[in-house]
């Protein structure tokens, strides 16, 4: 899952960083699912904190939320990056940002030119 991370990411910073318009999206679609992510996660441990310390887990939808396994909750954030990722694909390349909102901005190639790999 690291090298899958690795390989989109590395794919995300150069698509983004080839135009400002294209690295504000980014920046943005980044934040927003940085936020969900974390809301997520924080629900689920402030509910089973508060379930282990007082009687909430007693009510519904307390009683769901501290009986919540954090194990599986990562499949549901990596699929949630999927959705999102795809989501915002799609939003961009119909949405037609780039010609409605660039102003003329120019794109540049974002290369590496100065690392060189040793042999």
């Amino acid at each position: 899952m690291d090298s899958l991370d690795g390989i989109f990411m590395t794919k995300a910073y150069s698509w983004a960083f080839t135009s400002p318009l294209r690295k504000i999206y980014y920046n943005l679609t980044t934040t927003s699912l940085s936020i969900f992510v974390a809301l997520v996660i924080g629900t689920i441990q402030l509910t089973s904190v508060l379930a282990d310390k007082t009687s909430i887990d007693n009510y519904q939808p307390f009683t769901y939320f501290a009986s919540i396994d954090l194990g599986k909750v990562g499949y549901f954030i990596v699929g949630s990056f999927v959705l999102a990722w795809l989501f915002s694909v799609v939003v961009w390349r119909y949405g037609k940002y780039e010609s409605r909102y660039s102003s003329g901005i120019a794109e540049t190639e974002h290369q590496h030119s100065s690392i060189k790999l040793a042999e």
